[in-house]
């Protein structure tokens, strides 16, 4: 079928007819004067219209979805445009291109109509998602903050630290808890990756050590090898391990007893001679080992001596020579600065480190009186 509207002719009949007919987006034409010419079935069955006029339905007084303002400028300027409309419940993408004629002279348009609703809706969904996920996650950060211990002293002993997450919820934890009058447990864990699950696994870590019994926690291997058998339990994805190093300080035989967990980053003892990195080794806790043993150490610490544990965060900061802070320069500042050493350490690293913060930073310091 051939319609000769003006100078405007669009072969519909045969192929054409049933290529636009079979288009699911609304298709309509319209020629020079801006009157419309042609609409396709799926624009009929919804907005309706006169079959012998080939016009649409919709009142542009109440609903600007067919505009024809905006059809004009196309007609009037050549331009392509874009834009999104509402009807009754639903959002269209409506795109607007002029069509030329043999002459070079604009001769109408041809506007297709995209329905978006169910993108949109979408959209809307994940955007609302993301909202509720990010609340989630600032109060997670708040709860875990919370579990942190308070600074000051445990009876005979100097607590600080400092515990500044690389994402929202750290995959660091440090605790320090009396575990009677005369001895004070304490540790510092680092789990694999950042995120909610690094994040719920920090929780696990705590309370487990939170109720343990007296005799377990006494004995940090015995500590740690329940830590493993609790934490295989879960059935957690084998991705998913921490490292854990877990030590005891008893003030009436002025010694600390440890274990290592598979954390690499060595504490260091600080006396008035020197720093003294304590390197062991043990195992991680992870469901790649069934069953994992753990040796127990001792180093005798007395008053005006110091202990400090540390994650990777630290050491492994890199300049812009891919250098990391390392270790040494950690002894280094431990000799040099007897008061203020974490707000040291922090200074320093920030000043070495080459780019954004990519691993959580914690340190513990247990200062002996």
């Amino acid at each position: 079928m051939l319609i000769d509207e003006g100078r405007l002719r669009i072969v519909l009949g045969g192929l054409g007819d049933q290529i636009l007919n079979g288009i699911a987006d609304f298709v309509r034409v319209v020629n020079k004067d801006n009157e419309v010419v042609f609409i396709n079935d799926a624009m009929k069955e919804v907005l309706g219209g006169d079959p012998e006029k080939l016009t649409c339905a919709v009142p542009f007084d109440s609903c600007f979805l067919c505009n024809p303002l905006i059809t004009l400028r196309s007609l009037q300027t050549g331009e392509i445009i874009q834009r999104e409309e509402s009807y009754q419940q639903d959002t269209y993408s409506v795109k607007t291109s002029p069509i030329w004629g043999d002459e070079g002279k604009i001769v109408g348009a041809v506007e297709v109509y995209r329905n978006k609703s169910r993108e949109k809706k979408l959209q809307m969904e994940l955007i609302e998602k993301n909202r509720i996920a990010t609340k989630e996650m600032a109060q997670a950060k708040n709860i875990q903050h919370s579990l942190l211990p308070k600074k000051g002293f445990y009876g005979n002993v100097k607590v600080n630290h400092i515990y500044i997450p690389s994402d929202v919820i750290s995959g660091d934890m440090l605790d320090v808890f009396q575990i009677n009058e005369d001895v004070l447990g304490f540790y510092m864990s680092d789990t694999v990756g950042h995120g909610f699950a690094s994040g719920m696994t920090t929780l696990f870590i705590r309370e487990t050590l939170r109720n343990l019994s007296y005799r377990e926690l006494m004995i940090p291997s015995r500590t740690l090898e329940e830590i493993h058998r609790k934490f295989n339990s879960l059935g957690l994805d084998i991705e998913i391990y921490f490292t854990i190093f877990y030590g005891v300080y008893n003030k009436r035989e002025n010694r600390l007893y440890f274990s290592n967990g598979g954390h690499n980053c060595a504490p260091i003892k600080i006396t008035s001679e020197g720093c003294t990195p304590i390197k062991i080794t043990g195992r991680p806790i992870s469901r790649i080992f069934e069953k994992s043993s753990y040796e127990d150490f001792f180093i005798d610490i007395h008053c005006g001596d110091r202990f400090l544990l540390y994650t990777d965060g630290i050491t492994e900061s890199k300049n812009e020579k891919q250098e990391n802070f390392g270790l040494e320069r950690l002894i280094a500042l431990g000799n040099q600065y007897k008061v203020d050493l974490l707000e040291n350490i922090l200074d320093y690293r920030n000043q070495f480190t080459w780019g954004d913060q990519k691993d959580d930073i914690s340190a513990l310091l247990l200062d002996i009186y």
